[in-house]
This record gives C-alpha cells, structure tokens and sequence, in this order.
C-alpha cells in the first residue's frame, strides 16, 4: 500500500474515500491516527496539501475539486491520497515513500469513484508508481448498448513529476486491424469516448501503450447522465493461476506486441 488514486475526468467528478483499519482480522499492525496527505504534478514538482487527521476506526471521503482547482480539461493530473507519519515539504521532486508496513493479503484499498447527479460508481483499490520503462496491454469486453455513452479511462502515476505523453493503439482483437491512437499523459487521468470506434457486440477491443504502464477502466455512462458504471480490466497476469504469473504475462505481451502493428 503507498498510495490512494483520486481522479477527475471531465464528465464525472472524481471521490475517493480512506478507511483507516485493517482490510483482515489478522494483520498484526498498530492501530493509529494518521496524517493524510495529497499529491499531485505541475510538471516540475510533487504540489502537497495536508488533508488532516484520520482517526482509529474512522472513514472519510475527499473530492477530487476540494483539492485541485485547474483548468477545467479533458486530461487532468491524478491526485494521489497517502497515510503518513510525518508531514511533507509543499513541493517535491519524487514521491515519497510510505512510512506504514502492511502486508498485502488483501492489499489495504480505498473507495475509489466518480459521481454525477444522483449517480454513484466505485472499485476498491489502490495505486503504487509505475516504472517510466513499462507497457499496457489490455482487452476490453465491457462496452454498453442501448442507451449509454462508453469511455475509456487510463490512470498512470510515476515517481517523478514530469508529464511526458505516449499514444495507446486500438485494435481489434481477431482481425488485428488497427483503430486508432490516442495520446494520454503521465502523471493524469486520462480519458477518450469509445462509441465513435462503433465496436460491435462480437468484437473485442485491444488496448496497446508500448511505453507506459497504467490502470485502465471502462466509464458507462448512461446517455440521461442518471446511471454509472465502473468496469477495472485486468492485466495479463491475471489470466494465469499456477506457476510464475509475471513471466506469463510477459509472454503474452510479447506475442501481441510482436502481431500488433500500426
């Protein structure tokens, strides 16, 4: 656990909220207050704000346009929540380290989502930095018909500030035909519309950043702005069971970054 991602995009606003307990009744951590701090990039610096106190037992929500008032846009940077001991210097070059030790059965999570009017939608999770030497490759089956507008949301967060933008590639999976490329940026929530692709219910969407690792999702969002939904797709890794998982994944990549071409 290092940090809690606190995103926005520009058709949801984003909430996330911290639980200050343990995840399992075995975990043997000392129960304390905690500090609670927000980060998030300029560009240059790790900006800091000092978010209070979170008591034993206690669970409270931040909104993403408390903390952060830029410009209104499409691509915003991530705020990052995280349990802290000591406080932190306004700004930062690199992000710090967690200060707690817990283990990671289940992984300590936060609340994570957006709303819009009356509309709630949620996943438990957590974020901890990409290395700037990474790839994305995820299949996406969780487009919506009839009646909702469907987004794509990728959410990167590295050690260091600087911004630095990448494309991911569209394909679809069983013709490899190529789609489309987006640029997306580091250190943000990013987000495109999928409807104009007109994916149809038998085809399955291919994700693809050659040089950026992320966690992506799926936004629904119903066309009355009423309902939402919140779909996390899951990495390569996760279509193995036994065995050393990492490395299946990493020959999964390898074969489809080897078939997938512009």
């Amino acid at each position: 656990m290092a940090f809690f991602p606190l995103a926005n995009t520009s058709k949801a606003t984003g909430y996330c909220t911290l639980h200050n307990y343990s995840p399992n009744n075995w975990e043997p951590v000392q129960e304390c207050q905690k500090l609670v701090w927000a980060m998030y990039s300029d560009g240059k610096n790790w900006i800091t704000k000092n978010l209070g106190q979170l008591g034993i037992g206690e669970s409270k929500t931040y909104y993403y346009n408390d903390i952060y008032q830029g410009a209104e846009k499409i691509d915003q940077p991530l705020i990052l929540l995280q349990f802290r001991k000591t406080p932190l210097a306004k700004r930062l070059s690199i992000l710090p380290d967690h200060e707690f030790i817990y283990n990671k059965v289940p992984e300590w999570r936060a609340t994570v989502g957006f709303s819009l009017n009356q509309g709630q939608t949620s996943y438990q999770g957590e974020i901890n930095p990409f290395p700037p030497k990474a790839s994305l490759l995820t299949f996406h089956p969780f487009i919506q018909y009839n009646g909702t507008n469907n987004y794509f949301l990728f959410l990167n967060a590295e050690r260091a500030p600087q911004f630095r933008e990448e494309f991911i590639e569209i394909y679809e999976a069983n013709s490899k035909k190529f789609i489309d490329k987006v640029q997306v940026k580091s250190n943000s929530c990013n987000m495109f519309a999928l409807d104009k692709y007109n994916f149809s219910s038998d085809q399955l969407p291919v994700f693809l950043c050659r040089s950026m690792a992320g966690i992506p999702f799926g936004l629904g969002v119903s066309k009355n702005d009423e309902m939402l939904s919140l779909e996390h797709t899951h990495p390569p890794a996760s279509f193995a069971v036994h065995g050393e998982r990492f490395k299946v994944q990493g020959e999964i990549k390898r074969q489809w970054l080897t078939m997938l071409k512009p």
